[in-house]
């Protein structure tokens, strides 16, 4: 196709190419018409926040900054009924919990 040509294409129209293959037009895929479209915000669903953990139970943060560590209170001061356990730890314990 001439520049032109590329130029003119009707927008439900793409152009694909992969190394090694000739190049191919093709129709666009209807995004909205996806199976998981609602789970999307166009879909009507809540926005995806990256970064945020909705799955652990607590946090900590290392901070070396002096107001921070003037506002730190002591994990004694916390009462919890769970521990932190190291890779290894609980690595350990699955193993025996799978074997009792």
């Amino acid at each position: 196709m001439m520049p032109d040509e590329v130029g003119g294409m009707d927008n439900k129209y793409a152009l694909l190419f992969i190394r090694g293959e000739r190049p191919i037009q093709d129709l666009k895929y209807d995004i909205l018409k996806h199976p998981n479209m609602a789970l999307s915000k166009d879909g009507g669903n809540e926005a995806y926040i990256h970064g945020v953990d909705k799955l652990s139970y607590a946090t900590f943060e290392i901070s070396l900054d002096a107001k921070d560590i003037k506002n730190a209170f002591s994990l004694d001061d916390v009462k919890t009924n769970y521990i932190l356990l190291s890779d290894e730890e609980l690595e350990l314990l699955i193993k025996n919990m799978e074997e009792n």
